[in-house]
């Protein structure tokens, strides 16, 4: 081949690259470091397939891309970070109040934005391709693509979320699919299976409620005839859940929802030098411990904060833990180094880290299912519970409960865990099956996007179901003709059987 057809070729490739780049706005609802991990990594992967990114947030890029676009709300939204034990027990545990809570969050989110100049420049000036959102506490940002006439696509950083459920073919029986926020992974006995139904019930109902507001949202910015958010609902035209069910329970999904738990992973680093001498030199290996950035050390309760520290003297391991607070924790054990932020995914991959203590958010279970460790779980809310539940179930964890926390208890088992090799062992298994997959998270984010912008929004992946009326979904309409014609021909034969008798 002569280097004249060569270099004919290479300008196709880049005129094509070219061609087939999109122009993406995308929008992420709540200032928390776990949720923009995830949205930030589907980013990262549309960046490098030459796509071009304008996204609203307040988490700003360290190093500027030419095809990176950010409108800043940093001062705007808090980040959501070090809650009081008061604000976590009593507002994200509940789940009508956590509801109500992101809700709030998500809707005032959309009102700054909505009214922000360099939005509205964006939208006016700007042509779009697609738009990117995450499912969360309110369906008013699905007036962004509804106003640029443009695909939609959603992102759930958790496993799929329970109110959402309804809205698209991706049944959630309650018979035998637990909720989100259930502390089991499905309903075994009669009134497990009571409470999934009732909770499913009230949790669907009651967001419809309170998130009537993103429909009046929607309307007041874009134009009144804009339609219900419900109805925008169902027009998304993909779903990317951060999950994967070679770790969750298998259920049934739509096809257009894709798994792409573990998109945020990164290839691994090497560890800080002093890091790398503290784990290397622990005779008896290293404990992780981390509760995320949400709860604060020093407003646990005094019990808890007891039990951990007298609990971890008592550990021959040593401990790294990553601790949120600004307060130093008085005389503290020798074997523990606190910071407040470690290499955590870099830090559980060394073969001498034995265990990781979590509260179970949705990214480092990812973590350490990737990583293959051990893992004893300090739930407190929202998904956390069911998510530790999981480690239980495939035989690689086991948890403690806050409310009945004693030092004994959480000692008993980091011991059982460590000493026994079946946990480890189990670990590892599951970790294989999660990386055995046939599209690793990227590459699924890139074709499936991809495919949806090469297919006008791909909206044939979306059964009809989601345009079938509930009463008709549940076949209502059939059984109540078939019982008024059975009741009809009841009565007819019993007065004709009256009247032979007669």
């Amino acid at each position: 081949m002569n280097t004249k057809c060569l270099l004919w070729i290479f300008i196709g490739l880049i005129t094509t690259y070219t061609i087939n780049a999109a122009k993406i706005l995308a929008f992420t609802p709540i200032a928390g470091a776990s949720h923009w991990n995830v949205m930030s990594s589907v980013l990262e992967v549309l960046l490098n397939r030459g796509h071009s990114i304008t996204v609203v947030t307040p988490f700003l890029r360290k190093i500027p891309h030419e095809n990176y676009t950010e409108i800043d709300i940093s001062k705007l939204v808090p980040l959501a970070i070090g809650s009081s034990w008061k604000t976590v027990i009593e507002v994200y545990k509940p789940l009508s109040e956590c509801l109500k809570f992101l809700n709030d969050v998500h809707l005032k989110t959309c009102d700054l934005i909505f009214d922000h100049p360099n939005l509205q420049r964006a939208l006016h000036v700007g042509h779009y391709d697609l738009v990117i959102t995450e499912l969360l506490g309110s369906r008013c940002d699905l007036y962004l693509a509804n106003y640029l006439g443009v695909p939609h696509i959603a992102i759930v950083s958790s496993q799929m979320i329970t109110w959402y459920q309804d809205s698209f073919d991706s049944p959630s029986n309650p018979s035998y699919i637990s909720n989100l926020q259930s502390p089991y992974l499905k309903p075994e006995t009669f009134v497990q299976r009571f409470w999934n139904f009732i909770d499913y019930a009230i949790i669907c109902t009651y967001f419809k409620y309170i998130d009537t507001a993103a429909t009046v949202m929607g309307r007041k910015y874009f134009g009144d005839s804009r339609p219900h958010a419900e109805v925008l609902l169902r027009n998304v035209s993909m779903v990317f859940l951060n999950t994967h069910s070679n770790f969750d329970l298998a259920k049934p999904l739509a096809t257009n929802f894709k798994e792409i738990g573990g998109i945020h992973l990164k290839p691994p680093k090497p560890l800080p030098t002093d890091l790398e001498e503290f784990i290397n030199n622990s005779e008896h290996g290293v404990i992780y411990f981390s509760l995320g950035s949400v709860i604060r050390m020093e407003d646990l309760p005094i019990n808890i904060q007891h039990g951990l520290k007298e609990g971890f003297k008592e550990l021959p391991q040593k401990i790294l833990w990553k601790l949120e607070s600004d307060k130093p924790i008085i005389d503290l054990p020798e074997n523990i180094i606190t910071r407040k932020w470690f290499p955590q995914y870099d830090i559980i991959r060394h073969p001498n880290v034995k265990l990781f203590i979590t509260h179970g958010g949705n990214s480092g279970v990812i973590e350490a299912t990737s990583a293959g460790i051990p893992v004893l779980g300090f739930p407190v809310f929202f998904d956390q519970p069911r998510n530790l539940e999981l480690f239980k179930h495939w035989g690689s964890g086991l948890f403690v409960d806050y409310n009945n926390f004693t030092k004994e208890d959480f000692v008993y088992k980091i011991k059982q865990i460590i000493s026994d090799k079946r946990f480890k062992e189990n670990a590892m298994d599951l970790s294989h099956r999660y990386h055995d997959r046939p599209l690793n998270p990227k590459d699924t984010v890139a074709y499936w996007t991809e495919y949806v912008l090469r297919h006008n929004g791909a909206h044939h992946l979306k059964s009809q179901i989601i345009n079938t009326k509930w009463y008709q979904y549940f076949s209502l309409d059939f059984l109540a003709i078939t019982f008024v014609i059975t009741m009809s021909l009841l009565y007819f034969f019993y007065n004709v059987i009256s009247i032979i008798l007669n």
